[in-house]
């Protein structure tokens, strides 16, 4: 393939996933994928993958890969971003390892029923549920890695992480699939889809119409990085960021949401810490008014 030539922009994705199906390819993926950024001269490519194929034969795999995997330049053969990802992807386990653990102790008690809540891992999928009444407080698709190194502990604090990740990316309009602009719009909780979340009286929801993610949060998850959240929290000596996001009541349940109009929506968040309490009162187009009380909790 000429250097100035690119495949399709709309190529078929079956197409694009085929390449990858033969083991050469898959090899030369992985090779480049060592080296994703430094050109890779044919020579060094075919020794790494397989120095005793024919010549002829190793081109044709690689002239498959490039422009829709590969990139040819004068300093020879580097990973796109496709490339890359999939790459990633794969070496993560995301694509051929099956890893399942066993329901955990989270330390967390149920809102709104008491019971334990549990952390469990299997098919792709990490939750957090409750056994009891069948809530969930996470869910989080993450590859095989994740869950293959550290304590439980351990792995409770990234996933916390990681889905604070997302949240605030979603929180500020970009999609952390593909980059697009959001808008949110309210939502009841009897109209989401996601389990429990009746349970809650209204949601923060958005669409990505680019790459069809979708997030709902709850109005306090929504705004766990308001500067009026993080400070207040910080002149009482806590540290919202860092604390897993399922303890903190006011997040994860509506106990301390009032909602005041339906149309236009406005809703008023009341977030207790120590005897003081940080009042939210947002709008349908999503202003913040900010009022701290002096009170009990």
């Amino acid at each position: 393939m000429p250097d100035d030539e690119s495949p399709p922009a709309d190529a078929a994705a079956e197409d694009a996933f085929a390449l990858i199906g033969n083991e050469t390819r898959a090899a030369i993926l992985r090779a480049l994928g060592q080296r994703p950024h430094e050109g890779v001269s044919f020579s060094e490519l075919r020794e790494a993958v397989d120095p005793g194929m024919d010549s002829g034969q190793f081109n044709y795999h690689l002239s498959q890969l490039t422009g829709e995997f590969v990139d040819r330049g004068e300093d020879g053969y580097t990973m796109r971003a496709e490339g890359l990802t999939l790459y990633r992807l794969i070496r993560a386990g995301s694509v051929n390892r099956r890893v399942s653990l066993e329901p955990f102790e989270t330390g967390l008690d149920c809102y709104f029923c008491g019971t334990p809540v549990e952390g469990r891992y299997d098919e792709g999928n990490f939750e957090l549920r409750c056994p009891g009444c069948d809530h969930v407080y996470a869910h989080t698709q993450l590859p095989p890695s994740a869950v293959e190194t550290g304590d439980r502990g351990d792995l409770l604090e990234r996933v916390d992480q990681y889905n604070r990740h997302d949240m605030l990316a979603y929180a500020r309009g970009v999609c952390p699939i593909c980059a697009s602009a959001l808008e949110f719009e309210f939502v009841a909780g009897d109209e989401v889809w996601t389990e429990g979340s009746g349970r809650l009286d209204v949601f923060l929801g958005c669409h990505c119409d680019h790459c069809g993610s979708s997030q709902y949060m709850s109005v306090g998850l929504a705004h766990l990085y308001h500067p009026a959240v993080v400070s207040f929290f910080h002149d009482h000596g806590v540290d919202v960021t860092t604390r897993p996001h399922w303890e903190l009541e006011w997040a994860m349940t509506d106990e301390y949401l009032t909602v005041r109009s339906t149309d236009p929506w406005e809703v008023a968040l009341s977030i207790p810490c120590e005897g003081e309490t940080l009042e939210l009162v947002v709008d349908e187009a999503l202003s913040v008014d900010a009022t701290r009380t002096a009170g009990s909790e």
